[in-house]
């Protein structure tokens, strides 16, 4: 499972991880009071209390293990939570962008070459034109790009400039 930073760990009951990767196993934290239990082992300590382990209790006071302030883990109040969602819709936009560059990129590549701003033909390309020319009998434009071939390493003793045909 992949875990954002608007993911909750139901052990230590702070965000940006889940249960499965967290590094606190043996010191666990209650995102009901912030005491060091897991959230489903918590208890009321309220002499007569009928409530179920892992639940709050109306006359519990609340305390949160991110940010100390006097409310649950999870509430929407948490300066640390709205934090931690405030940071995964950056991540989500930033992934969308992201994703849309990919895609114009892919769109690109699949355009022919010559389509491409600066693109070279390809041979088939040049092979076609070349038939163009012989059914219509007109000549094409031929411009001449000299490219380098080095011989025996990377100096540019014994360089070569070979003419290549651009359609």
């Amino acid at each position: 499972m992949n875990a954002g930073p608007d993911s909750f760990c139901g052990v230590c009951s702070r965000w940006g991880h889940v249960d499965a990767k967290c590094g606190c196993l043996k010191m666990p934290a209650c995102m009901l009071c912030a005491g060091r239990h897991l959230t489903k082992d918590h208890k009321c300590n309220m002499v007569g209390c009928k409530a179920n382990a892992g639940q709050n209790r109306t006359h519990h006071v609340d305390k949160c293990v991110n940010c100390k302030g006097n409310h649950i883990a999870k509430d929407d109040c948490c300066i640390e939570k709205q934090e931690a969602i405030k940071q995964a819709r950056e991540e989500r936009r930033t992934w969308k962008e992201r994703e849309g560059e990919r895609q114009n990129v892919t769109s690109d590549q699949q355009k022919k070459p010559d389509q491409v701003e600066g693109g070279v033909p390809s041979t088939a390309d040049a092979e076609k034109k070349a038939q163009d020319v012989e059914q219509t009998g007109k000549k094409p434009e031929v411009q001449v790009v000299a490219t380098q071939e080095t011989e025996g390493g990377s100096s540019n003793a014994g360089t070569k400039e070979h003419p290549m045909m651009q359609w």
